[in-house]
């Protein structure tokens, strides 16, 4: 699929894996922890070894500028869990029978974050798993910081108006930050402060988990995320996917 300048594809060979991992060590975990040093300059994980990997090339220079990590429940080894059960409990919604794709490692070069990268990037990766008939799409998202207190206000919004309600995904970490009403929370505010990549997920109709989860080695506070294809917003999808 391409779009002017730059060509999004799974990524086919050693080379583009190893741009992949490259580019999520300096522009994924070197902002969350720039006090990081790894010799090999790559994030590379025991997942990635099963994983599918979307990325975005610009054309003009050949080097990977975005990329989305897939593991699909159909294709996840016997034994393995999801990257995400690190962290919550998502028993319920594999009880479900339904199949399940988790999306993971979403990193946009910084030179290119205000480009259209990351929502060429949603439109291969939806497209692929809506064609395939995935029923539910997880994975996290993350505020930057370890402290959850300074982000009361997103959490409790979170919680509040968009829970993933019947298949109650939970935290795997019991200190949870106090609720904030929901009537005085300035809703407009909080969108316009929440992460990008949240934004988006609740663009496309996402639900998220009503508590989070610290992860002290990465540096952040992390979010569970829930996409059903049978309740996406699918106008604004439509609207991505033309």
């Amino acid at each position: 699929m391409e779009k002017e300048r730059f060509i999004v594809k799974f990524a086919e060979n050693d080379n583009e894996k190893q741009m992949t991992y490259s580019l999520r060590y300096h522009h994924m975990l070197k902002d969350f922890r720039p006090e990081l040093q790894l010799q090999s300059e790559l994030d590379i994980t025991p997942a990635d070894a099963f994983a599918k990997h979307a990325i975005c090339i610009d054309n003009q220079t050949g080097k990977v500028v975005g990329c989305y990590r897939i593991i699909t429940s159909d294709q996840l080894p016997k034994g393995e869990r999801f990257v995400c059960e690190d962290e919550f409990d998502i028993s319920a919604l594999k009880a479900s029978g339904e199949s399940i794709a988790e999306l993971s490692r979403a990193v946009i070069h910084k030179d290119y974050r205000n480009s259209i990268v990351l929502m060429l990037l949603f439109k291969f990766v939806l497209k692929y798993l809506l064609d395939k008939n995935y029923r539910f799409m997880i994975g996290e998202a993350s505020f930057f910081g370890t402290d959850k207190n300074v982000f009361a206000s997103e959490l409790s919004y979170l919680a509040h108006f968009h829970s993933t309600g019947e298949y109650a995904i939970k935290s795997l970490e019991e200190k949870q930050v106090s609720l904030i009403p929901k009537d005085q929370l300035n809703q407009a505010e909080i969108k316009r402060n929440l992460p990008p990549l949240i934004r988006a997920y609740l663009s496309f109709g996402a639900k998220t988990s009503s508590d989070s989860f610290t992860d002290y080695d990465f540096g952040s506070v992390d979010v569970f995320i829930l996409l059903d294809s049978k309740n996406l917003n699918h106008a604004f999808i439509d609207r991505l996917l033309r």
